[in-house]
Order: structure tokens, then sequence, then C-alpha cells
């Protein structure tokens, strides 16, 4: 097994950035959720609820991310400068501290998705101890998912059509993953305590358990009348309890380097 594709997500909700070689902190890789969209109450905005948000793309250029949108574009600094830190409420109970970014941004981004919001930073990123950093992640630093198991899922996708009818087949996209490995075995990640991707130990803390967001297409914003994925999934891959799961989450155990094609062992 090797690591086919790494993905990091600046922007929570938006387009993913596809790098080939990153660094492995305890917040998952690097500047993966480190900024979020709230709206005029300082809540957390998804494309769950705001499709658009994926059509939002970022890129690296330098020590700087350009954020581009359909009209123009803008560049934030990598490591923001401190500002004057407003709390702005995420997954759980517990506000967030985090740093507006920019004004001119802001407007151009309300004026995209047509309702007033805006920008920040995670500010416990620029903090420390290391350990108290945390970013806007769901859930845990890393979702890892595997290649057998999209093709397992597209199989059961596909045969639920006649043989004359359009193939439902999805991409990994659809699961906004960090880490894809490219295996033989459908859903055997299932059994993975932890793990080994080059020198970076990772343990799996989780299933992950998916949401409506799977049945949004990437590329056209349209809902799946049948909320596939998520109904296929619902026949063979229930989580205890309630939900579906497709991919596993992961935290650092030992970060580090990583690049596409690192081979990955199973520890236990």
């Amino acid at each position: 097994m090797y690591l086919s594709n790494i993905y990091t997500y600046p922007i929570k909700s938006t387009s993913p950035i596809a790098i080939t070689t990153g660094y492995l902190f305890s917040t998952g890789v690097a500047y993966d959720r480190h900024w979020m969209l709230v709206d005029e109450n300082n809540t957390m905005l998804t494309a769950r609820k705001n499709p658009k948000l994926l059509h939002i793309k970022t890129q690296f250029d330098g020590a700087n991310l350009v954020v581009k949108l359909p009209f123009r574009d803008f560049l934030l600094p990598l490591k923001p400068e401190p500002q004057k830190q407003i709390l702005v409420d995420h997954w759980g109970d517990t506000p967030f501290s985090a740093w507006p970014q920019n004004d001119a941004l802001d407007a151009a981004l309300s004026e995209y998705l047509q309702f007033p919001c805006r920008l920040v930073y995670s500010a416990s990123l620029a903090q420390e101890p290391l350990i108290e950093r945390v970013s806007f992640a769901d859930a845990q630093p890393l979702l890892l998912t595997t290649s057998a198991s999209l093709t397992e899922l597209n199989q059961r996708l596909d045969s639920s059509n006649s043989p004359t009818g359009p193939s439902n087949s999805i991409g990994m996209e659809r699961f906004r993953t960090n880490l894809v490995v490219h295996n033989a075995v459908a859903d055997i990640e299932d059994n993975w305590h932890r793990i080994r991707i080059g020198a970076c130990e990772l343990e799996v803390t989780a299933p992950c358990e998916r949401c409506i967001l799977t049945t949004i297409d990437p590329g056209t914003l349209e809902r799946h009348p049948s909320q596939e994925p998520l109904r296929t999934l619902g026949k063979y891959r229930r989580l205890e309890g309630a939900g579906v799961g497709f991919g596993i989450n992961l935290k650092v155990i030992s970060g580090g380097i990583i690049s596409v094609n690192d081979r990955v062992q199973v520890l236990s």
C-alpha cells in the first residue's frame, strides 16, 4: 500500500489544494482548515448549507494564500499578524478564539454568498504550547480514505442502475479526505489502529461518519435526488448507533514530512 494523494483545505468547506509533499503537525496537514467563514453572528459556515463555498479556490504563493473568487483574487499571509480576538462558534459548546482577516475580502465573500460573512483565522495556531493548537477541522486532525473502498462503493452504486443506464460513480472529492491510500482490499481500514506513513505515525480515533455534504456534486453544486452515496452506504456501512461511515479519522502521534508514494504500514 502507498499514499496516492494528499489534500489540504486551508479554508474550511472550500475547494482543496492537492500537494505532493506536505508536513504533518498535531493539527494535521500544514494549513488545513486554518481559516473558516462565519456569519454575522460569528457562527461557522459550511458547504452543507452553503454549497457555493465549494467553488472558492485557494492556492499557495510563497508566504501567502491566494483566495480566488470569480471576480477577484486576494492575498492572505500564511502566518497572520495578531488581530483583535473574537469568539466564534464551531462544533461543540466551547467557542473558538479567532482573528478577523481582511475587510475587502469579507465584502467580496459577502457579495459572493449574498449575505454578510467574514473570514477568520484560528488564533490558537499561533499560541504555545503546541498541544493547545487547534484548527477548524470537524472532528480529528486527519481524515484518511482508501482507493479500494471507493471502488467497492462505486460498484454498488453502478449495480443499482440498469445495464444501459448512466453511471452513478463518484470521485474521492465527495469525501473531502486529507490522505488517500492506494490499496487492494475494500474497507480494510476499519481494522486499523495505528499506521505509519513515511516517517509519520498515526493513530485511528474513529470511523468517519458521513453527512449530507457527500450528496452534493462539487462541480455542479447539485444535490443527488436519492441522497447518494449515503443511501448506498447505508446498506453496508452502518455505524454502531446511527449514521454511515466512509474513511477513518486519525490523530498524529509522530509528525513530519509525508509525500505521495510513501509506503503505508499497518502497525496494529
